[in-house]
């Protein structure tokens, strides 16, 4: 959930910075922002 939380609040923030317009591949990249935020929190939570 963090993930998808993070991904949509990413693309509120590059909708108005205007970054959104800039990207290729929109979907392929809030999943993977969403993945690496996931995973970090993963990280912190539960160590290497």
């Amino acid at each position: 959930m963090i993930g998808v939380a993070v991904a949509v609040g990413l693309r509120v923030l590059f909708l108005i910075s205007g970054i959104d317009s800039v990207l290729s591949l929109r979907l392929f990249t809030y999943v993977s922002l969403g993945i690496i935020a996931a995973l970090l929190v993963w990280l912190i939570a539960f160590g290497p």
